[in-house]
């Protein structure tokens, strides 16, 4: 199999895992910009996990607790050339970095992949509900989850 097939199949995997309810990646149904939200960088409550190298690819996790419990994570495969970022809530800061696909959207969660060698395999699909489970995603990133 190609690196393009196994990143397209690994894309929909996690896409899959995503829309089962596997990766608890969503926010109460609104948020809100802070004082201390409006520019990128300020943001004292933004909280980053560390990086994980699973080998073929690497993920890190961020969240904010203050913008409606903002979640993120962040699968990128230097080999296999993608990346594939899940955002949970809306983070104004732009902490997670990507531009747009980084800052989420209100409300929704958001599946962004991007494959820069062969842009036909980009793709974006959201899903319109929120995820209870989104504070215990945050209570766990400072332990390493």
């Amino acid at each position: 199999m190609s690196a393009r097939g196994f990143s397209l199949v690994l894309g929909a995997a996690a896409g899959a895992f995503l829309a089962a309810g596997l990766i608890p990646l969503a926010t109460a149904a609104s948020a809100r910009a802070d004082g201390d939200d409006i520019t990128p960088g300020v943001d004292t409550d933004f909280m980053s996990g560390p990086l994980q190298d699973f080998g073929l690819f690497t993920n890190q996790s961020f969240a904010d607790p203050d913008d409606g419990e903002f979640v993120a994570t962040v699968f990128q495969s230097e080999p296999l050339g993608f990346t594939d970022i899940v955002t949970s809530g809306a983070d104004p800061s732009g902490g997670v970095g990507f531009d747009a696909a980084g800052i989420g959207v209100a409300g929704e969660t958001v599946n962004t992949f991007i494959d820069p060698s062969d842009p036909a395999l980009d793709s974006t699909f959201s899903l319109p509900f929120t995820d209870p489970l989104a504070e215990l995603f945050t209570a766990l990133l400072p332990l390493g989850f």
